[in-house]
């Protein structure tokens, strides 16, 4: 069955968010952190260079840097060599910002690791770093010795990166009629069928605010079928619709090509371990 393995990386990166929101905060996303740091690195380098170090692609680092800009916390000026392109430093207040962040944002790390051993937190960035298509040398800079970016620093930003590899491959294979979240919800509620609104949630890795307005959203379409549990009024049993049902089956032939290509950098004995390390750093 998929379900215990495609939301792996969707999970893990809701445990960092949740992290990060307690240790970090609401002021810099991780996102915003990681172009940030790379300025902190590469002083001056040109936009596109940093957006490739933050794996951002091009409109999202363009309305990021616009934004940064906005809030005093990143320089921008065109390249007096090219017009076309713009170079980017960190202003005082950007700098200040980094140096606020980082405790933050090393405990975030370290509490992503702590389920995993010391040789489990090195395989997870190594395997990790291959699921992200990271280049060797990008892999050589988030695991080197300076302070900002060792390996144990480096796991949350390859758990959103991967997570963005398979954000992609399943708009590629699947499509934008089911997102990966909904088709959890679906397949946990043809394993189980009739049962109530919290436990369906709970499998599919969803919190209660999201699964209530996700599966609002999938009554309205039609897929899932919602009544008023006999026994106890305050909670609400789900099934499946024939829709709902037809779509799933539809779908799963997608979902398993997006499981494959996510995994396809791994050599095939890899697969099964990088499942179970994400699964740990999941808390699955």
């Amino acid at each position: 069955m998929v379900l215990g393995e495609i939301p792996t990386t969707r999970v893990a990166q809701q445990v960092h968010t949740r992290l990060w929101s307690e240790h970090v905060g609401a002021d810099l996303t991780a996102p915003q952190f990681a172009v940030l740091l790379a300025l902190a690195l590469e002083p001056g380098a040109d936009q596109r260079t940093v957006g490739e170090r933050a794996s951002l692609d091009k409109a999202t680092m363009a309305e990021m840097v616009a934004r940064l800009v906005r809030r005093g916390l990143v320089l921008r000026r065109r390249d007096p060599a090219d017009g076309r392109r713009k170079l980017l430093a960190l202003s005082q207040n950007g700098a200040q910002a980094v140096r606020e962040a980082t405790g933050g944002v090393v405990r975030v790390q370290r509490t992503l690791f702590e389920p995993l051993t010391p040789d489990e937190q090195i395989e997870i960035v190594r395997v990790m770093a291959k699921i992200a298509r990271l280049e060797p040398a990008a892999v050589a800079a988030l695991t080197d010795a300076r302070p900002l970016l060792d390996a144990q620093r480096a796991i949350g930003y390859l758990i959103r990166v991967a997570q963005q590899v398979h954000t992609k491959l399943w708009s590629e294979k699947v499509g934008a009629d089911l997102t990966a979240p909904q088709y959890a919800v679906l397949e946990a509620l043809e394993t189980e069928p009739g049962a109530d609104q919290r436990t369906v949630g709970e499998l599919a890795s969803l919190d209660k605010a999201t699964m209530a307005e996700m599966v609002s959203r999938l009554v309205r379409r039609g897929l899932v079928l919602r009544r008023r549990d006999p026994s106890d009024g305050r909670r609400n049993l789900l099934s499946l619709s024939p829709a709902g049902q037809d779509l799933l089956h539809r779908s799963a032939a997608g979902v398993r090509e997006v499981q494959e290509l996510l995994l396809s950098p791994l050599d095939p004995e890899e697969h099964e371990q990088a499942l179970a390390l994400l699964a740990k750093t999941a808390r699955l």
